[in-house]
This record gives structure tokens, sequence and C-alpha cells, in this order.
């Protein structure tokens, strides 16, 4: 990669990351961030997904170490993600190397031991590995001034390459001996080690699927961000493959082929697939031997505010919950706030169901439409229905826990 080109550039491939967490070929290729896709694989914060045949490569995802990146804005991700590109955090931590050692020579003992112990624990070993190499021939803190700072212009970096890095990723730029303090603040809180997420990733974000979010099918039917095929994190409906080509049959009417591809598609979002589960849950149930159990919608309240019901009993908000269902799935959950769905995606997410003709609103009561029960007895028996009893049934176990436990998880 040639490192001067900037982050700045790549500005809408982060943004991009922080929300669907997978960019394919062809959305790279818009972002005009192609360069940037092999540096970040480099770094361990991309994955590549390739072509059938093992030849290509179609799609880039965030990597288990740093999934966490979904629920943060693509500042954070820019940083994260740049701070592992080898180049980078080798200059990084010259400059952190240099600080500290202008820190022992002027006697900032109780400076050192706090940015050791707390701000720069993360990074201890990459720092000791490279004051290894630097006091081969002898201990830093001791040489003249002259010999200090012949053996750090040795270090990587300092050729002035990483400018426009530096500007946009510390809001500084200079010397490196002048950034000592910039990449402590910075580097410090994106060096900590997250958690490694090692589920396959489910994110909610809006999807523009019923008419009041101005959904069509003539727009649905391109390319855009909420309809390409994902194959590392599950984030939208697949309609579009990665590299742009719809993934139905071109030759007959939309209207014929794009709704039953949408429901198709949709079911296999965990999010939407387990309140459809709960649906099928509650037509079933009144000819099996499951609980009875409803989606409520309180009196004068809104979608987002939809209750379930095992029995009589009220186990609580469909958004509160919706979380530990996808976690039932399989998949870690992201786009939660405080572990809840917020309203305006629950909201979204249940206009885009009654859109759909998956869901209808009966009264106070979301259920499943008649159409839709019509296709789990017909064509898409095998496909949904079938396969979805095993996650049903860990659903409604679910359920009928938290009522034995009074509404607790």
């Amino acid at each position: 990669m040639n490192i001067t080109a900037g982050p700045a550039a790549a500005t809408a491939l982060f943004d991009h990351l922080a929300t669907w967490g997978e960019v394919s070929k062809d959305e790279l290729r818009d972002l005009r961030s192609v360069a940037w896709a092999a540096a970040l694989v480099e770094a361990g914060v991309l994955q590549e997904v390739y072509d059938d045949g093992g030849a290509d490569t179609v799609a880039w995802y965030l990597s288990p170490d740093f999934v966490f990146l979904l629920d943060r804005d693509g500042s954070q991700v820019a940083r994260r993600g740049c701070f592992a590109v080898p180049a980078y955090r080798s200059y990084l931590v010259g400059i952190l190397a240099e600080g500290l050692v202008d820190a022992a020579r002027a006697g900032m003992t109780a400076e050192l031991e706090g940015w050791t112990r707390d701000d720069l624990a993360g990074l201890i070993p990459e720092l000791n590995c490279l004051f290894d190499g630097l006091e081969s021939e002898g201990r830093l803190i001791e040489l003249p001034l002259s010999g200090l700072e012949t053996r750090m212009a040795g270090l990587p970096g300092r050729d002035g390459a990483f400018a426009m890095w530096d500007h946009f990723l510390l809001g500084q730029s200079g010397l490196p001996k002048t950034l000592f303090d910039f990449v402590l603040r910075r580097i410090a809180q994106h060096s900590r080690p997250a958690p490694r997420v090692e589920d396959p990733a489910a994110v909610l974000r809006p999807l523009p699927l019923s008419r009041e979010d101005g959904f069509d099918l003539g727009s649905a039917s391109l390319p855009s961000s909420w309809n390409i095929r994902r194959r590392g994190i599950c984030s939208g409906v697949a309609l579009i493959d990665e590299y742009g080509r719809r993934l139905f049959d071109e030759d007959r009417p939309l209207i014929e082929v794009l709704p039953g591809v949408i429901c198709d598609s949709i079911v296999e979002h965990p999010f939407y697939g387990a309140v459809i589960h709960l649906a099928i849950c509650g037509w079933r149930s009144p000819a099996t031997n499951i609980p009875s159990i409803e989606l409520t919608v309180p009196t004068s309240g809104a979608l987002h505010d939809t209750s379930i019901f095992v029995g009589s009993r009220d186990v609580g908000r469909l958004a509160d919950l919706l979380g530990d269902f996808v976690r039932a799935q399989g998949f870690a959950p992201f786009g939660l706030h405080d572990s809840r769905v917020p309203d305006e995606l629950m909201s979204n997410l249940l206009r885009n169901l009654i859109e759909l003709r998956i869901l209808r609103r009966h009264d106070d009561l979301l259920v499943l439409d008649e159409q839709y029960q019509a296709s789990l007895m017909a064509s898409r028996l095998r496909t949904v229905f079938r396969p979805g009893k095993k996650i049903q049934a860990t659903i409604v176990a679910q359920l009928v826990a938290r009522v034995a436990n009074g509404g607790l998880a």
C-alpha cells in the first residue's frame, strides 16, 4: 500500500464498515478504497471472502478481533484499524518509546509508572521489543543527546510519510518528538484488548422495506448497502450479489418475483427470524403443546412497545428480549443499546414485517399473516418451517424459563 495515501481518503469505507461490517468488491470499488483492503487484511482488521472457485476475493468483513467496532462510529473504526496497520503501528510505538526515554532522562518517575501501568499496559511487549533492539549497544538513558537523536532517527516512519495519517488520526501533525502526548492519548484507548467475537455477527440496521420508509420494488432491485449479499456478517437482505448481480430471475416481472425473494431472504436475518419464529409459535400453539404465545401492542402504544405474553403472563418487551433470541440462534447481536433494540429500529423491523405481509396487526396483537401462513404449508415448507422448529423450541424454552422466574431472565 502507498502510505502517502492518508486515511481521510478512506472515510467512506470506515463509515461503511462501522454500519454493515462487510464490504463487497463492487462496493469497495465505488468507495474508491481498493488499496485499503490489502492494508486492513495485513493488519488483521478484515478477512477475505473468496468466490465459489476460491480464486477471486469478492468481499471483506471485520475479523473476530475487530467485530466489536460494529457498535462504534466510523472515526473509531478508522483509528482502531489504522493503529493496527503494521507500518503505522511501528511508527507510533517508536514515538512512545522516544517519549518514555525523554521522560526517564528528565526524572519523571511517577509519570512513567502511571503510563506503563495504565495507558500503555497493552503495548509493553512491543515497547520492550523495540527497546531491546535500540539498547543492544548501550542504554539509551546514558547516551549523550546527540547519540540519542541519532539512534532515534533510525526508527520507522521518521521520513514524514505519515504526516497525513497523524493529522487525521491524532488531530495533530509535527515532528515525532512533539507528538508523544497525542499518541499517548489516542493509542491508549484504542490499544486495549477488546472481547473477541467468536460467533457470527448479526447486525440490526434500518432497512427500507416499508412504504413508510420509501420502499419500492424498483429501488430494491438496484444494488444498495442494505441489499448486498453478506458472507461474513449478517447485516441486510440478500438481493444483489458481491458483483452487483441480481440474485433473482431478471426475466420475470419484479412484482411477481421480488416479494417472495425478500421474504425468503429476511427470514435468514437472525433479528427478523426471531420475531417470525415467535409469530409461527403463536400460530402453531393451538394445535400443539406449545404454550400460547402472543405479541401484544399495548393499548394506545407504539409498535416498539410490543410485549410478549406466554399464556396470560407478560414476560417483557420484545425489544428487551430480542438480543437473547438472536444469541439463541448462535449469533452475536449488534445494533443494541444497553442490550436492548432501540425504539426506532424495533419499529422499523415490525413495520417491515407488516409491509411484507409476514405479520399483520389484528387489534392489539401482531399475528402471522394469512399469506405467510399459506407459504409455510406450501412451497417454502422445507426451507422455512421445518428447520425453524429447533430454533422455535429454544426460544419457547427461554420464555417458559422467564415465566418460571417471575419474568426475569
